[in-house]
């Protein structure tokens, strides 16, 4: 299911996550080894465990009371009224704004856990090029997560030449060229 967010908001999200030095991890993240501070070997790390550095930033796609992307950066941004984290909600997802189908919306695109997953800034960024000219998007299902991206530009094939694409010209046809 794509989901639509404000392309600017987002791109104030990932300049925040992208400034910090430190991250806040998802549960993944949290239980794998890579981050862990040095000298601590434990099977259920906790977030002190964690060293915030070596988290990458991007941001948290999460499902809860809704879905929204938000920072992973710490300390986290603050929203423009007091809230702890400033988020983008998906527009088809927002139980402030939406109809009442904002929960069956999060329930066919994000499953009926909450929970956050990774988008890696990189990802984000090239997200961020390819809708520029609309909403910010990201195609949801209970088991993928994709994001647009423009492709990179076409190469010229090398090889014989050719007039006016109409097959191979006399010469090479002759085995000349």
């Amino acid at each position: 299911m794509k989901l639509h967010f404000d392309h600017a908001l987002v791109t104030r999200l990932l300049a925040h996550a992208d400034a910090a030095s430190e991250h806040t991890p998802t549960l993944d993240q949290l239980y794998d080894p890579t981050y862990l501070r040095p000298g601590v070997n434990t099977r259920h790390p906790a977030y002190e465990d964690i060293d915030r550095t070596k988290i990458p930033s991007g941001l948290m796609l999460v499902g809860d009371q809704g879905i929204y992307l938000m920072s992973n950066g710490h300390p986290g941004l603050p929203g423009d009224n007091g809230e702890v984290n400033l988020v983008a909600y998906a527009r088809e997802a927002d139980p402030q704004a939406s109809s009442e189908d904002w929960y069956d919306v999060k329930r066919a695109s994000f499953g009926g856990d909450d929970g956050a997953e990774f988008l890696s800034a990189e990802t984000i960024r090239k997200a961020l090029e390819a809708t520029a000219r609309g909403r910010f998007r990201i195609d949801v299902s209970p088991t993928q997560i994709r994001c647009p991206f423009l492709a990179p530009p076409k190469k010229p094939r090398a090889g014989p030449s050719r007039t006016k694409g109409k097959g191979p010209s006399r010469q090479e046809k002759k085995g000349k060229i």
